[in-house]
């Protein structure tokens, strides 16, 4: 499901909130409804918008631990059920890097990813989507700005709660001269996907590497 919710990272990426010991603070809701599946289906979904899993997917399952890779935009979610998901890029070739990409999201997530753990009690996702964004992009010329708008895909979470918040992850490319100055900044789509896990075999020496990390 894609719900057209225009300039959300604007409205909740500076929230500082949440904390490292499992409770989420309170963000203020900025959706005027909750995307559920009464809500009537989008026209049909582009190329881009048919990969990976659909949202809803994840509704009831619980979030014992987040985690992002060091080296590719790809953010990992574990559930109790011995099941895991990941925010990805579409497009992404970690073969074919290209601008570099990276995955942003509001501060109460960013701050459960740096703990990695969610704490001693798990967070049910009561609600998952996939919105549309648009935000300003730029290329920073010697003589002139060029600048416009860029709709994107990104991926929203609302965890169990007495606050019930939506939490929204969304990729960045970005680019910086010499002096460290950002020359070019865009947006791309996000996407969610299950990490599929082999069992792992005792009389096997060789050790997996987690899909996307």
């Amino acid at each position: 499901m894609v719900v057209p919710i225009l300039s959300l990272a604007f409205a909740i990426r500076n929230q500082a909130l949440g904390s490292c010991d499992g409770n989420i603070s309170s963000i203020q809701s900025i959706m005027s409804s909750s995307p559920t599946k009464r809500r009537l289906r989008p026209p049909p979904l582009s190329r881009r918008d048919s990969i990976g899993i659909d949202p809803d997917q994840l509704i009831g399952k619980r979030l014992i631990r987040i985690s992002r890779s060091s080296s590719h935009p790809a953010l990992t979610l574990d559930f109790d059920d011995s099941t895991a998901a990941q925010v990805l890029v579409d497009g992404y070739n970690p073969h074919w890097k290209g601008a570099p990409k990276i995955l942003e999201m509001d501060d109460a997530l960013q701050r459960l990813a740096n703990c990695g753990s969610v704490g001693v009690e798990t967070l049910e996702i009561v609600d998952c989507a996939i919105i549309k964004l648009c935000d300003k992009a730029f290329y920073r010329k010697q003589s002139h700005d060029d600048r416009w708008d860029q709709e994107h895909q990104a991926v929203c979470l609302k965890f169990s709660g007495e606050n019930k918040a939506w939490h929204c992850v969304w990729a960045a490319l970005t680019e910086y001269d010499e002096h460290d100055t950002c020359v070019f900044r865009s947006f791309d789509d996000c996407y969610l996907d299950f990490i599929q896990r082999s069992p792992r075999k005792k009389s096997s020496r060789r050790q997996s590497v987690p899909q996307g990390l």
